[in-house]
């Protein structure tokens, strides 16, 4: 079974950024979702984005004024943050979101943990040692932005756990999910056209199933106040300040 990095590295990474569609409009959905969520009327100062992927968080913080740690397991995608990022100021850091503290100099003003970024931890207990790792970063009335995906509220069944991704002249992604007790296994089905022969590549990881309340209340125990959450388009999104 692979782990979430073993995946990105093998499959997902070098396409990640294709399979999420356009740059400027995934930047331009994040500037319109700080702005609804009335980040700029944040303290400007530290913000980290966990699991930072090609920067789609971490560019429109910057731009707002936040000096931004970016942290992410995978080296490509930092490396297409850079270079996206021009001269704005964000500090890129490969490595695992758990670690993220190591990294900070000083307190934040805004933690988020975007994307499906929040499922790729290893375990319940990871997910909790996270909130505690965050709520001890932020400053006092800090926020907190999550999104994840709801594996939990339904299960797709038969033909509906074949999800088709993107496709172009060139590949085909297709994801087949297939649920357990805790976790649900991801598929990535990637065709490549590679000099008129397409091939097949494979490869799968687990994501957690994380439930909305369970989130809540664990967020709870570790002094925030959860200030509102919705469900969109399959993702719940929560925002919380520390107590």
């Amino acid at each position: 079974m692979n782990t979430a990095k073993e995946h990105y590295d093998r499959q997902l990474g070098a396409i990640y950024s294709w399979m999420t569609g356009s740059p400027e409009a995934a930047l331009q959905r994040n500037r319109d979702l700080f702005r609804q969520l009335d980040i700029e009327n944040v303290p400007r100062g530290l913000a980290v984005d966990l699991g930072a992927g090609s920067g789609i968080q971490s560019i429109p913080l910057a731009e707002l004024g936040f000096s931004v740690v970016a942290v992410d397991f995978h080296s490509g995608l930092l490396a297409e943050l850079r270079e996206n990022a021009g001269n704005l100021t964000i500090q890129t850091v490969e490595d695992d979101i758990l670690n993220f503290a190591k990294h900070m100099d000083g307190r934040a003003q805004i933690v988020v943990c975007m994307g499906d970024t929040l499922t790729h931890l290893s375990s319940l207990d990871a997910v909790q040692t996270l909130f505690s790792e965050v709520s001890n970063a932020l400053a006092q009335g800090g926020v907190l932005v999550l999104t994840f995906r709801d594996y939990v509220s339904m299960e797709l069944q038969g033909l509906q756990r074949f999800v088709p991704v993107r496709s172009d002249d060139s590949k085909i992604l297709t994801c087949f999910l297939e649920y357990h007790e805790d976790t649900v296994e991801v598929y990535d089905v990637l065709y490549l056209k590679e000099a008129e022969q397409w091939t097949l590549r494979v490869s799968s990881y687990p994501k957690l199933r994380l439930g909305k309340n369970w989130i809540k209340d664990e967020l709870g125990r570790n002094d925030f106040t959860v200030l509102g959450h919705e469900l969109s388009g399959g993702m719940v999104g929560i925002v919380a300040k520390k107590s």
